[in-house]
């Protein structure tokens, strides 16, 4: 083979990347290169060799992104048209085979009630021990990954000393031929790990990093359809628990008929919308004897009658639905204020001798009555709380409301009168729904003499004479704890007119959109309680920002963009861990050598070593922090006047 010329290379380069040959062409290429083309071309000849390969790779790789892709639409599309479990995780399996290229693919699921981890689905195998292996935690690559939580994958299987082999499952590796492989976990909110997802090889193989993403996803999609199927499951069992209500409902119905005569005596309280605490008196008398209407949280709210009679220590509520006897306490009875799935409390009665069949029946109507005057005044709360919230939205709205007509409004309806400062808090939460943290934060604000209503995807509360530092700590802690979620809230304060109260809803908008962005969920914080970086959104303009991004992190992004590397990430984790290097190493899962060296790569490619300084390590801190923010909040809706700033993004 004659020596070829530049021109040569170049028409060969074009030839191998429109054929996509294969990395070892373009090497070849190169050698032929090196040892016969003299002279200066030769090394401009390998660098268009370098970048063509370069390309080469590009491709190669977008090409099996997009490959990727198009699997997980698949599986997503899998997961909204198909009920059948096992058809998706089939699908999810033969897709995790089909993309990383594998002899063999297993799921595996830890049994419930056993404790072990026994194979659900496997493709590829050539023998049947292996579909009927059963291991405990711990033991083997599923056990394993169970047992950690965390991805693993190991060349040589039977070699591995990571692995602890148990014999059986071992002989079945064996008996497959399975030589390489590699697994990730499937993950459950509520039950941690539940399974892992695997593939495996009869050759030795080493998994690369973007392999271990993709069995993750897939693992990700497998992990929701179990879910939805234990979901499915709960529905149906949940079904059959209301048939069977409806059905001794029906039962209590017809022994509600048989107390008829009781009606015209209850019936005209509920009509007249009686409180409870007359209620309690009418049917102590009727039943000559001692009678109390308690809470669900066992606060007493009525009590009358010869309440001598009454234990000591009032009965907690019971899950029958028809009034019985208090064990251990003859002479005192109980029943339930229900409405159909809403329980208010119970009734207790005590009498000085036996009860009659009768009056037992008395007392559950009584029940049942003190039950819709509870509700016909929580709906009369509801009906109220809806006008405020109609009131504060139109107050909050993105157009400026009509102020006279506006005041003369909030007036006439009583629900927001300005003699005493408002704190403003928005709220937002995770692990329960929008309208359940509204109506926790209307119960709230009823308690506390103000208002909560939905704006703008978020809950809005008002509280009267409120500190905002103080309703910032309280808040995500009383509504965390009644609605079970996370709950996040920006607090501002005080105004004392309509118009403060729109300024103060968008500076605490802003201060949740803040919390949130740096990942402070559950937390309540004003403007100031932000620390640093709240003081400095609270003096600077977008021009100062973009000069301190530009000079701390703007050459580290360019760098990170042209080089593929991870100079942010690994500030971040640096300074995340207290500016200890082999603490970040352990954090990001890379050897410390490996932080020293893009360390010292932030030294070169910022020019200086000034970061290291308190005050240079300050400001890129901050610099970070701020373009954390800057990533879900566009800069024009941070840095806009409380007073013209546009409405909540939804990504809030």
């Amino acid at each position: 083979m004659g020596v070829p010329g530049p021109d040569e290379v170049v028409a060969r380069l074009l030839r191998l990347l429109a054929a996509e040959a294969p990395a070892e062409a373009f090497d070849q290429l190169a050698d032929l290169v090196e040892a016969r083309l003299p002279g200066e071309a030769r090394d401009d000849v390998l660098a268009a060799i370098g970048r063509a390969r370069r390309v080469r790779e590009l491709l190669a790789r977008r090409k099996q992104r997009e490959k990727e892709a198009h699997a997980l639409i698949e599986t997503a599309r899998d997961l909204a048209s198909l009920r059948d479990v096992d058809s998706v995780l089939d699908a999810i399996v033969h897709r995790a085979r089909q993309l990383l290229g594998t002899d063999a693919t297993f799921l595996a699921l830890r049994d419930p009630v056993v404790g072990d981890v026994y194979m659900r689905i496997t493709l590829g195998t050539v023998s049947q021990a292996i579909e009927s292996v059963r291991q405990p935690v711990g033991s083997g690559v599923g056990g394993r990954i169970i047992a950690t939580g965390e991805p693993f994958a190991t060349p040589d299987y039977l070699n591995d000393p990571r692995i602890q082999r148990n014999p059986a499952v071992t002989d079945a590796v064996v008996e497959d031929g399975l030589v390489s492989i590699a697994g990730v976990p499937l993950r459950h909110v509520r039950d941690g790990v539940i399974g892992a997802l695997f593939v495996a090889n009869r050759y030795e193989r080493t998994f690369d990093q973007a392999e271990i993403d993709l069995l993750a996803s897939l693992a990700d999609h497998a992990a929701i359809v179990i879910e939805n199927a234990r979901l499915f499951a709960e529905a149906e069992a949940a079904a059959e628990r209301l048939r069977e209500a409806n059905a001794e409902l029906a039962r209590q119905g017809s022994a509600l008929e048989r107390a008829g005569a009781v009606h015209e005596l209850l019936m005209p309280l509920a009509l007249r919308q009686a409180d409870v605490g007359e209620l309690v008196e009418r049917v102590a008398e009727m039943l000559g004897g001692a009678l109390a209407a308690v809470a669900a949280d066992g606060a007493v709210l009525a009590a009358t009658g010869d309440t001598a009679l009454l234990p000591d220590a009032l009965p907690a509520a019971s899950d029958e639905l028809a009034a019985h006897e208090v064990p251990g306490s003859p002479g005192t009875w109980t029943v339930p204020i229900r409405a159909g799935e809403e329980h208010f409390g119970h009734l207790v009665l005590a009498v000085p001798g036996p009860l009659p069949d009768h009056d037992v029946r008395v007392l559950e109507r009584a029940a049942q009555t003190a039950a819709l005057l509870l509700l016909m005044e929580r709906q009369i709360a509801q009906a109220e709380q809806r006008v405020r919230g109609e009131l504060l939205d139109e107050l909050l709205a993105e157009r400026e409301p009509d102020w006279a007509a506006f005041e003369r409004r909030a007036r006439r309806s009583g629900a927001l009168v300005f003699r005493r400062p408002f704190t403003v808090a928005v709220l937002s939460a995770s692990g329960v729904t929008r309208r359940q943290l509204a109506r926790a934060a209307a119960d709230h604000a009823t308690q506390h003499g103000g208002l909560a209503a939905e704006h703008t995807q978020h809950v809005v509360v008002l509280l009267p004479d409120v500190d905002p530092t103080e309703a910032a700590r309280r808040l995500p802690a009383e509504l965390g704890r009644v609605t079970g979620g996370v709950v996040t809230a920006g607090v501002a304060g005080p105004a004392t007119s309509a118009e403060e109260v729109r300024a103060r809803h968008r500076e605490a908008a802003r201060c949740l959109q803040l919390l949130l962005a740096l990942d402070r969920t559950g937390e309540g914080a004003s403007r100031t309680e932000l620390g640093v970086l709240g003081l400095v959104l609270d003096g600077t303009s977008p021009a100062r920002v973009r000069a301190l991004l530009a000079q701390n992190v703007g050459p580290l992004e360019r760098y990170d963009t042209e080089h593929n590397a991870l100079l942010i990430e690994t500030l971040e984790g640096y300074f995340a861990a207290g500016q200890n290097p082999r603490a970040a190493a352990t954090a990001l899962r890379v050897h410390p050598n490996t932080v020293y060296q893009r360390l010292d790569r932030v030294d070169r490619v910022l020019g200086h070593r000034r970061w290291r300084s308190p005050d240079g390590a300050l400001a890129m801190q901050l610099a970070l922090q701020l373009r954390r923010v800057l990533a879900r909040i566009p800069a024009e809706e941070l840095f806009a006047s409380p007073g013209s700033c546009p409405p909540l993004s939804a990504t809030a």
